[in-house]
């Protein structure tokens, strides 16, 4: 074992008896509320993305052995172990890349943490807020590790949503599992040996599997610390240990994964930001300024002789196709993403059909959107304050620019309650007929109260 790792709790000894005695009686409000709309969103998108491509393929792997009846698979008829429910629905909630994003992780956060912990929480006949304890939980561990290791760790090609969303799944698990600090350290400690997934994946069916691998493993390394199984609690700090093979070459800051854990809880601040466009989040800033544009100066995409997009450092390490083939390539195409606002003039589920990325005007329009760091954003410093500065050339000569810092739906520029009920309606309501949908964001609005989330659950089947 390295050196130093002798005194004194080691970090996931001190996340997991945080986890271990985090309550809803200590949730503020402001933190309920968080969670409650996080997960209601997470619904909508899950259910939307249970008829893409991805989700379908992915189904293909449990459906010889749905006959254990312990979970519901969203929107389909089928019934699942609950390992299985949490792979396919994690999948399938991050199947259309339109699934909430935090600033800690620098990923997605409930992906892999609300699906493993609802079929836990259908399986058990867990309370909803119960449930929604399990999530701030799982939410505040995998956040927490994320300023310890980031941006290092997802500079260097981590997809942080599973690298580190696998310990808010085991954490979220281990919770409503009821594991005490030593078998929650177990927990935490047999998620580090599962953690996986890396960028070159993104724009393939691999970046959804990300989420769903690290739901599914993350509730197995809960239940083999249940049962006693064994696991190393020094594992992010030893010489051989997460720190050392996933950082870079840096030295994590690992007290600040445990600095200030639950006060305030990550979901609260910096919060949890929801997607306006089913896209990579690195587009949203630069749509958010071309459809201002757009409305402002009535752009016909016939006017347009070029456009450049100045963005972050991280940007390019996310959109990664100038020219995209196919609408998972879409939507880490800035290029893309931009022309089919131009065309369009909006930016929905409907521009990543496959059919419309490879229609001849959009691909016409590709060739002259172009991405650039922005000089004031090529370091770490820049990170807190990113922002996205848009320049539209016009074949007349006229050269219009918006920036902006905070996207729509940001924690800072959030959506209302309405708009993200609009958004849920929109997403679940591709699933789920109309009485179905409002009874799921009826429940959803006031999960605390709910005495059984197996109601909650299997209003997602069909």
């Amino acid at each position: 074992m390295g050196a130093g790792h002798s005194q004194g709790p080691s970090v996931i000894e001190r996340l997991a008896s945080y986890a271990s005695e985090e309550s809803f009686a200590k949730l503020s409000e402001a933190t309920v509320r968080a969670a409650r709309r996080a997960i209601l969103d997470t619904l909508g998108v899950m259910l939307a993305g249970t008829r893409e491509d991805t989700a379908v393929r992915a189904r293909t792997l449990i459906e010889h052995r749905t006959g254990h009846g312990e979970a519901t698979v969203a929107g389909t008829p089928l019934r699942a172990s609950m390992e299985d429910a949490a792979l396919v629905n994690g999948v399938a909630a991050h199947a259309l890349d339109y699934d909430d994003v935090q600033a800690s992780l620098s990923g997605h956060p409930s992906v892999p943490v609300l699906p493993p912990a609802l079929a836990l929480a259908e399986q058990r006949r867990a309370s909803g807020a119960a449930l929604l304890t399990a999530f701030v939980v799982g939410v505040e561990i995998e956040a927490k590790l994320g300023r310890a290791v980031n941006p290092a760790h997802y500079e260097i090609g981590w997809h942080a949503t599973s690298t580190l969303g696998v310990f808010g799944a085991a954490a979220a698990a281990g919770k409503l599992l009821g594991l005490s600090s030593e078998p929650m350290t177990r927990a935490l400690a047999i998620a580090a040996s599962m953690s996986s997934g890396i960028k070159a994946n993104f724009g393939t069916d691999c970046k959804p599997w990300h989420g769903g691998h690290a739901a599914r493993c993350g509730l197995e390394a809960a239940q083999l610390a249940a049962a006693g199984f064994t696991g190393n609690p020094h594992v992010l700090e030893h010489g051989d240990g997460f720190g050392s093979t996933h950082g870079a070459g840096m030295k994590p800051d690992w007290e600040l994964a445990v600095a200030g854990l639950g006060a305030p809880h990550e979901v609260e601040s910096p919060g949890i930001g929801v997607k306006r466009f089913p896209a990579c989040a690195s587009t949203h800033q630069s749509l958010d300024a071309v459809l201002d544009l757009i409305a402002e100066h009535r752009i016909a995409a016939a006017n347009v002789a070029a456009v450049e997009c100045a963005v972050t450092y991280m940007a390019p390490h996310q959109l990664i196709y100038d020219r995209a083939e196919t609408g998972l390539q879409g939507k880490f195409s800035m290029p893309y993403c931009v022309s089919v606002a131009l065309l369009d003039r909006t930016v929905g589920l409907a521009q990543f059909a496959d059919e419309r990325v490879r229609r001849a005007d959009v691909q016409a329009l590709m060739p002259k959107v172009r991405m650039v760091v922005h000089p004031e954003q090529t370091t770490r410093e820049s990170l807190p304050n990113r922002f996205s500065e848009v320049r539209i050339t016009l074949a007349d000569g006229r050269t219009l620019v918006r920036r902006v810092d905070q996207a729509k739906g940001q924690p800072r520029n959030p959506l209302t309650d309405a708009e993200l009920d609009v958004k849920f309606r929109d997403a679940a309501g591709r699933v789920l007929p109309a009485d179905r949908v409002e009874a799921l964001l009826g429940a959803a609005r006031k999960l605390e109260t709910v005495p059984d989330v197996a109601e909650v659950a299997r209003l997602l089947g069909v």
